[in-house]
């Protein structure tokens, strides 16, 4: 699927500093490494293959220089970690995942533990496991907790993908079956409908981009803002 958007968002400076998704995917690893050495093997694992399995630095290309992050459903902390150097804030609900990294704010639980206002806030593959009917009420959460201009970072899969999505199926149950995520949900929504959902409750500048090329994963990227 090609890049679509309703209207041209702001437009970024070309004079970026060297984040960690410009230096590359060799950097990445070794930060990563230095961060989660010290955690259980499994821990590690999981770790590894979510940076592997999922284009996270695709993501974070789309995230700001200089921006305060808020991070929901923030995991063990991986998005967090490369987007360090900004202020980031990671929330996570499941207490076995949170452990200290340096520069980043970790806190246990859901989104609403949080308060104040950031220049961006990432959902990378959380909505899914979260009922459909609870959508509207956490980005509607995450639109007032954007200060103006703010950007909504949105990771998810593309169920139209049906080979792809079919294999994300497989994965996913096997990830809940081990209890390495939580929630009882297993629910997407189309790009379509997703990026009307956003536009309905008020955001402008939405955009869909599939950010799956040579992964085995239908991962699709939506953008909006406040």
């Amino acid at each position: 699927m090609r890049e679509t958007s309703t209207s041209a968002a702001p437009s970024a400076s070309r004079h970026q500093p060297r984040t960690i998704a410009r230096v590359g995917f060799i950097r990445a690893l070794i930060v990563l490494h230095r961060v989660f050495r010290k955690r259980a093997p499994r821990d590690r694992v999981h770790i590894l293959l979510r940076f592997l399995t999922s284009p996270m630095l695709r993501v974070l290309n789309a995230l700001p220089p200089n921006t305060s992050l808020l991070d929901i459903g923030a995991g063990h902390g991986l998005f967090a970690t490369l987007a360090r150097g900004r202020r980031v804030v990671a929330v996570e609900p499941d207490a076995r995942k949170v452990r200290p990294i340096e520069g980043v704010e970790f806190v246990i639980g859901f989104d609403d533990v949080i308060t104040g206002t950031f220049d961006a806030i990432s959902i990378i593959d959380v909505l899914y496991k979260i009922p459909l009917d609870d959508w509207d009420a956490l980005l509607l959460r995450c639109r007032s907790r954007l200060a103006a201009g703010g950007i909504v970072i949105i990771k998810e899969q593309d169920p139209t993908a049906r080979l792809k999505n079919a294999w994300n199926a497989i994965q996913e149950r096997g990830a809940s079956a081990l209890g390495l995520t939580l929630g009882e949900s297993f629910t997407y929504e189309t790009p379509t409908d997703f990026a009307a959902r956003l536009q309905r409750l008020g955001f402008r500048d939405v955009r869909t981009k599939r950010v799956d090329f040579a992964y085995p994963h239908p991962h699709v990227m939506y953008t909006a803002y406040k």
